[in-house]
C-alpha cells in the first residue's frame, strides 16, 4: 500500500496513542485489582476485629453457642459486603458458617499466628473458593489481655473482589477510548500538517527528491539564494558562495545576515527588502551579475511569501567579455569594410584623373584624402597609448563618409589612455559611435556625429554627440540587454551592444550620463595611474 510521510506519520502516532492506551488500561486495572484486594482486606480487618472485642460474642464462645452466634453473624453477611464470618473455637471448629451445613467442621486455613494472638491476613481457598481473609483471636470478655476462647475469620472471596471492580471497568474502557479518539484527531492533524510540507510523497520518493534537490543545488551552474521572511540568506548553493564570496556552501539550512557579508550594499538590501528583481545587472566585486528575485511559492505553485525569496545569480562576466570581443570584431570589420571600399572610390577617381592628365586635381585630391586624418594617423604610428581607439576612430571617418554623416574627432594630445583593456575600449567606443551614427544618418541634414576624448578631474572623458532624434521615450532603460530601436532585422544583433557599455563601465566604476539637445552620452573613467 502506498503510504505518504503524512500517512506514515499519522499511522506511527495512532500507533504510539493505542498503545499507550493499552497500557494505561493494564496499568489503571492492576492498579484497581491491588486497591481492591487491600479494600477487602481492610473491611475484614476492621469486621474481625469489631466481633473480637465484643463481649458477648467471647461469652457465647466459650460456651459454644451456635444458635446464638449465627443469627448474629448472618444479620453481619446481610448487610456488609462480606461473604462468610466464621467463628471456631480454639481447636478450630466452626460454630458459625454461611452454609449450616459446615457448623461443626473442622476450619480451612491458616490458625497459628491468631492462636499466638496476632491478627493475620492471608489469601486462601477454602471451602467457598480462594479468599481473602483475616483471622483475629477472641479473647475472654473482649479483654487484650484476656484468654483465647476462640477464633473469627471473616473474609470476602475474590469473585467477590472482581465482581467488584468489574463495575469499574467500563470507567477504564472509556477513559482508554477517549485516548484512542485523542490519538485520532491528533493523528489526521499531524497527516494534514505533514502533507503541507511533503505532499502527497512517500519516504522513498522524498528521499530520491531530496537527493536529487542536494545533487541539483551544488551542481548548479547559476547561483541560487533563498531567504526567509526577514531577509536572512537560509540557503545557497556552491555558486551564489563563490559569487557572493559566501563561506562554503553546506547541507541544511544557515542563517546569514547580507549585510554583514562582503558584497555590494545595493545587492545586499535587495536581499534583505525582497524587492522584485527581473534581468538587473549589478556589479559585485570584479563581477558582473544578472540578477532576478522573486517572493517564493508554496508546493502548489501560489506565491508564498511568508516563505521568503527566491533569488537568482548569473555571472555575465565571461559572457560579457565574449560579447565585447564579437562586438568589437564587427567593429573592425565594419571599418575595414568601409575604409576598403572608400579607398577603393578613391584611387578609382584619382586613376580617371591621372588618365584625363588632370595632375593637380589629382593631387589636391590626394592632399585632401590625407590631411583631414594626417595628425592621428601621426599618433597611431607614433606608438600612442591610445593608438587602438585611434585606429578605430580613422576607420569610422571612411563608415560617416560611406553613410553621409560628417565625423568630427576632437581627440586630446597625447591621446588619453583609456583604463580599459583594448578590447573592450574598442566595444565602448565602437558602440557608442556606431548609434550616433545610426541615429545621425536617419535625421535630418545637416548630419553629424562629434567624438571627444578628453582628460578631465582626474577622469577619461569619452563624449558622443550626434543630430539624431535621441533614444525612444518609450525605453525605460536604453543600457538594458535587448532594448533598441532598431528593426527585429537588423544586421549584428538587437539591444547588446550598449548593454556591453553599461556592463564594461560599472565594472571599471565608471559612470554613464545622457545628455540631449543634441542627444550627448559621456563615459566617465578614472585615468590610469601615472
Amino acid at each position: 500500500m502506498r503510504l505518504s510521510v503524512g500517512g506514515r506519520l499519522a499511522l506511527v502516532a495512532l500507533g504510539v496513542v493505542v498503545l499507550v492506551a493499552g497500557v494505561l488500561a493494564a496499568l489503571l486495572s492492576m492498579q484497581l485489582s491491588d486497591s481492591g484486594q487491600r479494600e477487602a482486606e481492610q473491611v475484614t480487618r476492621s469486621v474481625a476485629e469489631t466481633f473480637a472485642h465484643e463481649p458477648d460474642v467471647a461469652d457465647l464462645v466459650e460456651r459454644g453457642d451456635s444458635d446464638a452466634l449465627q443469627p448474629m453473624v448472618e444479620y453481619i453477611l446481610d448487610d456488609a459486603s462480606l461473604s462468610f464470618v466464621t467463628i471456631m473455637t480454639p481447636d478450630g471448629i466452626r460454630l458459625t458458617h454461611r452454609n449450616r451445613s459446615e457448623i461443626g467442621q473442622q476450619y480451612q486455613g491458616s490458625r497459628a499466628e491468631a492462636l499466638a494472638g496476632e491478627s493475620f491476613t492471608e489469601v486462601y481457598e477454602g471451602t467457598l473458593g480462594p479468599s481473602v481473609r483475616t483471622i483475629v483471636p477472641i479473647r475472654d470478655g473482649g479483654d487484650e489481655n484476656g484468654t483465647i476462647v476462640g477464633l473469627v475469620a471473616v473474609g470476602v472471596t475474590l469473585g467477590a473482589v472482581q465482581q467488584d471492580l468489574a463495575a469499574r471497568v467500563p470507567v477504564i474502557v472509556a477513559a482508554a477510548a477517549a485516548i484512542v479518539g485523542f490519538g485520532v484527531l491528533g493523528a489526521l492533524y499531524i497527516r494534514r500538517s505533514a502533507r503541507r510540507v511533503t505532499g502527497s510523497y512517500t519516504p522513498g520518493e522524498l528521499s530520491r527528491l531530496v537527493e536529487s534537490y542536494e545533487t541539483v543545488l551544488h551542481s548548479l551552474r547559476e547561483g541560487l539564494v533563498v531567504t526567509d521572511r526577514d531577509g536572512r540568506i537560509v540557503l545557497y548553493n556552491d555558486e551564489a558562495a563563490d559569487l557572493l564570496a559566501l563561506p562554503p556552501a553546506t547541507s541544511g539550512q544557515v542563517s546569514l545576515d547580507p549585510r554583514d557579508v562582503e558584497m555590494d550594499a545595493a545587492l545586499a538590501d535587495a536581499i534583505v527588502t525582497g524587492r522584485r528583481m527581473v534581468e538587473e545587472t549589478i556589479v559585485n566585486g570584479d563581477r558582473v551579475l544578472l540578477v532576478n528575485q522573486e517572493e517564493a511559492r508554496d508546493l502548489a505553485g501560489r506565491r508564498a511569501p511568508e516563505r521568503g525569496h527566491v533569488m537568482t545569480l548569473r555571472d555575465r562576466s565571461e559572457l560579457q567579455a565574449l560579447l565585447g570581443e564579437l562586438e568589437g570584431v564587427r567593429t573592425l570589420s565594419d571599418t575595414l569594410r568601409s575604409q576598403t571600399h572608400e579607398h577603393g572610390n578613391r584611387l578609382h577617381a584619382l586613376l580617371a584623373l591621372l588618365e584625363l592628365g588632370r595632375i593637380d586635381d589629382a593631387r589636391r585630391l590626394i592632399v585632401a584624402s590625407t590631411g583631414e586624418r594626417q595628425e592621428l594617423a601621426d599618433r597611431l604610428v607614433s606608438d600612442d597609448e591610445g593608438a587602438v581607439v585611434v585606429a578605430l576612430l580613422l576607420g569610422k571617418l571612411d563608415e560617416a563618409a560611406e553613410r553621409d554623416v560628417r565625423l568630427d574627432l576632437d581627440v586630446a594630445e597625447p591621446t588619453p589612455a583609456l583604463p580599459l583593456a583594448p578590447a573592450e575600449a574598442v566595444t565602448i567606443v565602437g558602440n557608442l559611435v556606431d548609434n550616433a551614427l545610426d541615429a545621425a544618418s536617419s535625421g535630418a541634414e545637416p548630419r553629424w556625429v562629434r567624438v571627444v576624448v578628453r582628460e578631465g578631474g582626474g577622469d577619461v572623458v569619452l563624449e558622443v554627440s550626434d543630430s539624431g532624434a535621441g533614444f525612444d521615450p518609450a525605453l525605460d532603460d536604453p543600457f538594458a540587454f535587448g532594448a533598441s530601436t532598431k528593426p527585429a532585422h537588423a544586421v549584428g544583433g538587437r539591444g547588446v551592444g550598449l548593454a556591453l557599455v553599461r556592463d564594461i563601465v560599472a565594472a571599471h566604476g565608471g559612470t554613464l550620463q545622457v545628455g540631449t539637445d543634441p542627444t550627448t552620452v559621456r563615459v566617465f573613467l578614472a585615468g590610469a595611474p601615472s
